[in-house]
């Protein structure tokens, strides 16, 4: 055969060769592929005709009279897949549910390397620009009206690219139609869709070599070795080798190859001797295909620490104990005091406990310390030496001294109130001989520090006075997506309940569980944007009827949740309306921002209202019948329309804002307004309501 015959039939043959058997020894491997489906982290759509759409369960592509409808997915792959992965494939997959028209769509996938848009407040005109394609297309062809199918597009390139990149990967959707003078667009089904699934990205790969682990076997000490162990797996069906890297702050300081065996994973050590304090950065390379770091912090050595800071520690101590001291006299007179008049300590009682355990606590930490001290003063009488383990225990006594002052700092304003109240309305206590005959007594409210002063069931003999003291505590619900709490706030809420009324108050996530409400005197339940759950409602119920208060509120018909706050107060005699409050002639210059501000005095929920006092108000408006009560009324120049702006309540009906009713053994007030107890308009809606919001409060917790 001529020799440019053999060399065209070399190239013949090698060109039938797939391309992986091409490379070099070490790569020509076979590899096991995982497949994964992840979940949008984001999605939304935006309209060219600047169109807002707060119902977060479809996302739209098509077109509205000309004007393009175009939805945006993000997905995160970081936790899915290596930044070393090779992508097979990829897909995009959506599920259309709705079909507004009759016309088939040519939707194309872009891809966009813009990453940093939200789906909260994305725009037409603040889209990414940065972006590529088309990538692929799909014809979709639906009846108009509901439907149920997949739709799907080839991403591969573009996820590729990203997953070896930053691994968070964003796309848009785009119609040919989407400049069609017409009404016609689908409708797929977001994240947040219940009923049908959400955007996916369906991800076929496999990794060549990955690093599995990247440890470091102590807490690491300047000057102490630190061994850095890396696990490294080999995913093909054939041994490797590849150079192993290990960077400390971007140097290098251990390469070498090494031996990877089919289908294993090894484990490599490297001793790393740090020489400076603070935080270093380890990294580990596996040929080229993976990287992987982590933030080591580097700690003095204690014993060279605790010679500087054993010193300090004493003085700290010592500061402290001159302030504690005195306190802690007052607070033993005191609750000795109380227990001579047979205070239960109730609410307080762990407190208390907890300030005699970290007194005695510290008192011995600081009398090993001192033992120390002096046996180091012994072996080395002309240098003290000090040394961790004698550090130790002057640092725990000096914390202990602040946590102690603290603790008393909270109990000793109730204390010393219900001393004040007892020593004001009760005879000093009874000598032991002596037997004392008067009733038992009620004191609620405290000075308005949040302490009940509740009677016991003990027959009243000597001590003259059996009372518990009781701390009232309000929780407020933020696990249903309430915008007044989430997204505006209600930290001036919380600070005024705190600092005028003197209760606790905490915010939660947690489901509203019988568990959770029984530690509470009062729940506040904004308007929930998510529906409250049947046990939830049977636990709020539970919780009124046993001598709960609830302050439950609205707002305007556009955001009101009527079928969770009427579940919860059916058969309570109020009503929340689909409405919303206007005024034309008493507002803050609109109709729908009206002044209120006509009061039932006769309530004790109003004891703190002002006369001709007005108020902020926007919300809905309420129903009253049976047992329930109105509080406050709209003027009768205001009237409430529904969202086709039909009239609900006429002007001259003065509707009903504000309601209470008692329950069984608890109580609730009903507002249409969430938005007056947040910090809406700088603080203003709180400001004006809080006279109002302040009574509601201390009669749901039965100190009115």
């Amino acid at each position: 055969m001529k020799r440019w015959a053999l060399v065209v039939a070399v190239i013949l043959v090698l060109s039938m060769v797939p391309v992986w058997a091409l490379k070099p020894v070490g790569a020509q491997m076979e590899y096991t592929t995982k497949t994964v489906t992840v979940n949008a982290t984001a999605d939304t759509w935006i309209a060219e005709s600047g169109y807002v759409d707060y119902k977060t369960y479809r996302l739209a592509v098509g077109t509205y009279y000309g004007k393009e409808e175009r939805t945006y997915v993000k997905f995160d792959l970081r936790k899915y897949i290596p930044p070393s992965a090779v992508v097979i494939k990829a897909t995009l997959v959506l599920h259309a549910y709705n079909h507004y028209g009759t016309l088939s769509h040519n939707v194309s996938v872009y891809g966009v390397y813009d990453d940093n848009w939200s789906e909260k407040s994305l725009r037409w005109y603040n889209q990414p620009t940065n972006v590529t394609g088309p990538l692929s297309w799909t014809v979709v062809s639906l009846p108009k009206g509901n439907v149920d199918h997949d739709y799907s597009w080839n991403v591969t390139d573009f996820v590729a690219g990203q997953v070896s990149g930053d691994g968070i990967v964003s796309f848009y959707l785009h119609s040919n139609l989407s400049h069609v003078h017409t009404k016609d667009y689908i409708y797929f089904a977001s994240k947040e869709n219940k009923y049908n699934p959400g955007p996916r990205l369906v991800v076929e790969y496999y990794v060549p070599i990955s690093i599995t682990g990247l440890n470091t076997s102590r807490p690491a000490i300047e000057g102490h070795p630190v061994t850095i162990t890396v696990a490294v797996k080999n995913s093909g069906k054939g041994t490797q080798n590849a150079p192993l890297c290990i960077y400390v702050d971007d140097q290098l300081v251990f390469n070498n190859s090494v031996t990877l065996y089919p289908g294993k994973s090894e484990t490599f050590n490297y001793k790393w001797l740090p020489t400076s304090t603070g935080v270093h950065r380890i990294q580990v390379m596996i040929g080229s295909y993976d990287l992987r770091y982590r933030d080591v912090w580097v700690a003095p050595d204690p014993n060279v620490v605790a010679y500087g800071l054993t010193p300090y520690y004493e003085r700290f101590y010592n500061e402290e104990m001159a302030n504690l001291t005195p306190l802690y006299d007052n607070f033993t007179a005191t609750v000795n005091a109380l227990k001579q008049y047979g205070v239960d300590f109730g609410d307080l009682a762990p407190s208390i406990q907890r300030i005699e355990n970290l007194m005695n606590e510290m008192e011995r930490q600081y009398g090993i310390y001192n033992a120390l001290k002096r046996s180091l003063l012994v072996q080395n009488p002309n240098q003290m030496s000090y040394y961790y383990a004698v550090m130790i225990h002057i640092r725990k006594a000096a914390f202990m001294s602040r946590e102690a002052l603290k603790e008393i700092e909270y109990v000793m304003p109730y204390l010393s109130s219900t001393l004040e109240q007892i020593e004001a309305t009760t005879q000093p206590p009874a000598s032991q001989n002596q037997t004392n005959t008067t009733g038992n007594q009620t004191n609620s409210g405290g000075a308005g520090n949040g302490t009940s002063v509740t009677p016991s069931n003990q027959s009243n003999v000597t001590p003259s006075t059996n009372i518990t003291i009781h701390i009232t505590r309000v929780l407020v619900d933020a696990g249903h997506g309430q915008y007044y709490v989430n997204d505006v706030g209600v930290a001036n809420l919380t600070t005024r309940i705190k600092d005028e009324l003197g209760w606790e108050v905490d915010v939660t996530k947690l489901p509203l569980t019988s568990d959770v409400l029984k530690d509470y005197d009062v729940v506040i339940l904004l308007n929930p944007k998510e529906d409250l759950t049947s046990g939830e409602i049977t636990a709020l119920r539970e919780f009124v009827e046993n001598g709960g208060g609830l302050f439950i509120a609205g707002d305007w018909y556009k955001y009101v949740n009527l079928e969770s706050l009427n579940a919860l107060v059916n058969g309570y005699g109020i009503k929340f309306n689909d409405d919303e409050l206007e005024d034309d002639d008493q507002n803050s210059g609109r109709s729908y921002y009206p002044f209120v501000g006509i009061y039932n005095a006769d309530h004790p929920a109003m004891k703190f209202v002002p006369d001709g006092w007005k108020m902020y108000y926007s919300g809905d408006t309420l129903d009253v019948s049976g047992n329930a009560v109105w509080l406050i009324r709209a003027y009768d120049t205001a009237y409430s329309i529904d969202a086709s702006k039909n009239v609900v309540n006429a002007k001259g009906s003065e509707p009903v804002i504000a309601a209470a009713v008692e329950v069984g053994s608890g109580r609730v007030i009903a507002y249409g307004s969430s938005r007056a107890l947040s910090d809406s308009y700088y603080g203003k809606y709180l400001a004006s309501n809080w006279h109002f919001i302040k009574g509601a409060l201390m009669w749901l917790a039965h100190e009115d």
